[in-house]
């Protein structure tokens, strides 16, 4: 190799090592950039949620009990019947109420019959006492008329004196006669024509309706009725056979259940609410209903009622206390279960159209919050004012808009003007929601 070939050569590795350390260092100068997690801002709803656990029922249940003892007359229905209010369910035998309600009826139509005839007496006494009265006077006025007559032929000498004597003696005993009847007239009055007995037909007729009220309330219960519309869930087992339920001419005392039923529009769900957490439950509140027996469903509710007093919590090993919720579900499939245990989300905070952020992304600095917004591949701080703050987002009232790229994770090592590169994500980007 000649001198001219080996300077060649040396420039040429000389031009190759400079291009290799240009090379080199463009690429130290790209790898300032910092690998950052970002996020698109996008409108999207933000919601809290409260958990809590809750039973499904439906919304109008009850159990409807024999109210009088006696036997199994007729089941007219079974479990899963669909049965209106009023309907007749089942009928119980019991002779001595029908005997009583029967004999009660006779007691009080004799008793009403005994008031009408005291009554008409005592309307008897009182004309008789009138016209007694009437008769006296007649006595009285022609007696004294008599009497006058009698005056003036005596003051003319045409009547003896004895005969005077005589008709002043009748006039007197007409008067006597005449006030003793006004008297027995005003006696009438006061007592009430024989009242007595009137007023003593009444009491009597009266304990009569009551008996016989009560005793045909008796034999009302003998036939058992739907007390509304609805759908009989169970029939009552007899006390030696679990699977046997009750059956014509089994016995009953009173006040054993006999059907259960469940009535009214759908199913509701019933939750226990801590007592902390109930301030910031409404009514109308909406809530997501889902469980383990119907797995990967979501029932849409809302909160329809919530009790007015606080309880202890069913969990013996809790001093807290709950108050108890209720969720009307906006749909009933037919999957659902009187019973069933469920899981209820209630949306105290619901914003459908919002921006929101990773919880992540928000600094705090003397009192106020900012986020790093990215533009054009360079690290800004910007200053938002924040609202709710969810379990894994916040809610941002103002500094954000739709469209912004954000750093979506906290990190120290960012600096105003920083540059920085997006960092390749492993998994999808948390949703935005408060949890």
């Amino acid at each position: 190799m000649n001198k001219r070939t080996r300077n060649v050569l040396i420039i040429v590795g000389g031009l190759a090592v400079l291009i290799a350390i240009a090379v080199f260092a463009g690429r130290s100068r790209g790898s300032g950039a910092i690998e950052v997690r970002t996020q698109k801002l996008v409108y999207a709803p933000f919601t809290v949620k409260l958990p809590e656990n809750g039973v499904v029922m439906h919304e109008r249940a009850a159990t409807i009990p024999v109210l009088v003892s006696g036997n199994i007359g007729q089941m007219l229905v079974r479990a899963g019947s669909q049965v209106s209010q009023g309907e007749l369910l089942a009928t119980i035998y019991n002779p001595s109420i029908d005997y009583a309600a029967a004999g009660s009826s006779a007691d009080a139509a004799s008793a009403n019959a005994n008031v009408s005839a005291a009554q008409v007496q005592e309307q008897n006494a009182r004309v008789g006492y009138q016209a007694q009265v009437n008769t006296n006077k007649s006595a009285l006025d022609e007696a004294k008329r008599v009497y006058d007559a009698d005056v003036t032929l005596y003051d003319n000498k045409a009547i003896p004196k004895n005969q005077l004597d005589a008709d002043k003696a009748k006039l007197e005993q007409a008067q006597v006669a005449y006030d003793q009847a006004v008297q027995q007239l005003r006696l009438g009055v006061v007592s009430g024509y024989n009242g007595s007995s009137t007023q003593a037909a009444i009491a009597a007729a009266q304990k009569a309706r009551i008996v016989n009220a009560q005793n045909q309330q008796q034999a009302g219960f003998l036939e058992v009725r739907a007390p509304f519309s609805g759908v009989i869930q169970s029939v009552t087992a007899q006390t030696n056979d679990a699977l046997r339920p009750l059956q014509p001419g089994d016995q009953v005392t009173a006040g054993q259940p006999l059907f259960t039923m469940a009535g009214g529009r759908g199913y509701i769900v019933r939750a226990q609410v801590d007592e902390q957490d109930i301030i910031n439950v409404t009514i109308g509140m909406p809530a997501r209903v889902t469980g383990q027996d119907f797995p990967g469903r979501t029932i849409n509710g809302h909160v329809a009622e919530i009790a007015p007093v606080a309880t202890k919590s069913t969990d013996a090993s809790s001093t807290a206390k709950q108050v108890l919720t209720t969720i009307a579900l906006d749909q009933n499939p037919s999957y659902l279960r009187d019973g069933m245990s469920a899981d209820v989300d209630i949306l105290t905070t619901n914003i459908p159209h919002s921006i929101v952020v990773p919880n992540d992304a928000v600094f705090k600095e003397k009192n106020k919050s900012y986020v790093w917004a990215i533009v054009n591949g360079i690290a800004q701080k910007r200053a938002i004012v924040a609202g709710k703050v969810g379990d894994t987002t916040t809610l941002v009232k103002s500094g954000l808009a739709a469209g912004d790229t954000i750093v979506a994770q906290h990190t120290e090592e960012l600096k105003e003007g920083a540059k920085v590169k997006p960092a390749p994500s492993a998994s999808p980007l948390p949703s935005a929601s408060g949890t």
